[in-house]
């Protein structure tokens, strides 16, 4: 048990049994901090994971992708062709991908893309694997649409594949 003078009353001492000594008060002190600090990286962590899907960018610790949807514009400049022969037969022609679905694949000249930083990113080299419906593959690739201009819809994911969820042809 220990006992303490107060500086206001002098003549009486004050006693507190359950009071920790100093090598104790440091480990309490050190457990608290410990506490404190994985408690602060926890909800930072969470709230960071939080605004990410909020803001629509960003990719999560845990493997998957927080971005948002990627729209581009283009027109599909041959069905059934490789890029390479897209480039032999049209040398002047930029902005060429191929997308390749199961067995079918196309070539489109892309005209306009909504993130570009993105798309120079994730769709470098131009082969780019998708992900969709056959019908909307079709879609893209039917004859009446070729040369057309196509607005296709996705989430393009760091392993070059377009998960593509519309295709919409104008014109």
């Amino acid at each position: 048990m220990r006992r303490l003078r107060c500086a206001s009353h002098p003549t009486q001492e004050f006693r507190f049994p359950g009071l920790i000594s100093l090598s104790n008060l440091n480990f309490y002190v050190e457990l608290t901090l410990r506490i404190c600090v994985t408690t602060m990286l926890l909800l930072i962590g969470l709230s960071s994971g939080v605004y990410a899907q909020v803001s629509g960018r960003g990719v999560s610790s845990f493997g998957g992708e927080l971005r948002g949807a990627t729209r581009f514009i283009g027109k599909v400049v041959c069905v059934g062709c490789t890029l390479e022969d897209v480039q032999h037969v049209h040398p002047d022609q930029h902005h060429l991908y191929q997308l390749t679905h199961n067995q079918e694949q196309v070539v489109m000249e892309v005209s306009q893309i909504d993130d570009p930083q993105l798309w120079s990113y994730f769709a470098w080299p131009p082969q780019i694997r998708v992900r969709a419906e056959d019908k909307l593959f079709r879609q893209l690739i039917a004859e009446q649409n070729l040369f057309k201009e196509v607005e296709v819809t996705g989430l393009l994911r760091n392993t070059r594949t377009l998960d593509m969820f519309s295709v919409r042809v104008s014109g």
